[in-house]
């Protein structure tokens, strides 16, 4: 066949072939080689894009993994407990009221996990509303504020009587309570003070707490799947290590943001941006 074929024909089937092994002819491109091309780019984009979703799906498999098994462990060693006739009732009734804390964290974990794969795949509707973003800090600050009287910490508000912002009240609730619930958990003693500010195009919700602190070198860390913050000495503060990557993804399909600034022993602040209307 290639006997068959003209001079210009032959060329353009030599440069097509360059083309396809990433060569360039050192001549101008014609218009059937920008086109292979361009498709050749797109197959190499979604070879990428598809092995950088099997390295992020495979990471969170690990992830789930390694978070269920401590809870599981736990699990079946306290029903070996709970089945041992040598124990008397009350332990045998202590051993069977540690299954449930188990079972109940691993059924928190498992609903929690469900949400960040929906959150991540869009399979979650967030829809921006004209309406009031006091009200639903008010609501969050209902929530929170029972575990904060339990740990005997001063929760105060300084709000405006009604501000309308763009936002899903549901959801910005949830990315609310996810921060303050941290608020809360790193605050030994002292305060959280919760603030709106409206600016010229967005409005900043700021969450300030005494708490511990968060070092210069977490500050992004901390709104990656499944990080926990170090704290100092022995003790460990129960979480899943998703409640803040949950709030990130919440308020950036609202087209908002988070940050955070922080000194460590003295406490941090939260800043969450929801547009004006």
């Amino acid at each position: 066949m290639k006997e068959r074929l003209s001079k210009a024909e032959k060329n353009l089937l030599d440069r097509l072939d360059k083309v396809l092994a990433g060569q360039n002819s050192g001549e101008p491109a014609t218009f059937l080689e920008e086109k292979l091309w361009q498709t050749l780019k797109k197959f190499e984009y979604s070879e990428e894009k598809r092995a950088k979703e099997q390295e992020s799906i495979h990471r969170l498999m690990s992830d789930i993994s390694h978070q269920i098994k401590t809870p599981l462990s736990a699990l079946l060693l306290h029903l070996e407990l709970a089945s041992d006739n040598s124990l008397n009732s009350q332990e045998q009734a202590a051993a069977l009221r540690e299954c449930k804390e188990q079972a109940d964290k691993i059924s928190f974990l498992s609903e929690t996990i469900f949400k960040v794969v929906k959150l991540e795949n869009g399979l979650i509707s967030v829809k921006r509303l004209e309406t009031d973003i006091v009200k639903t800090v008010e609501d969050t600050f209902a929530v929170i504020k029972p575990a904060a009287d339990l740990k005997k910490l001063t929760v105060s508000t300084d709000l405006p009587e009604n501000l309308t912002v763009l936002h899903d009240p549901l959801w910005t609730k949830e990315a609310l309570i996810n921060i303050l619930d941290n608020a809360v958990k790193y605050t030994a003693s002292g305060n959280i003070n919760i603030k709106i500010e409206q600016g010229a195009i967005y409005t900043r919700i700021d969450i300030e707490d005494t708490g511990i602190g968060i070092a210069n070198e977490d500050y992004t860390k901390i709104f990656s799947r499944f990080y926990r913050v170090r704290t100092a000495g022995t003790e460990r503060i129960e979480g899943t290590g998703l409640g803040l990557f949950i709030a990130r993804e919440i308020l950036r399909q609202q087209d908002g943001n988070i940050t955070v600034s922080s000194i460590v022993g003295k406490g941090s602040v939260f800043s969450v941006f929801l547009q004006n209307r």
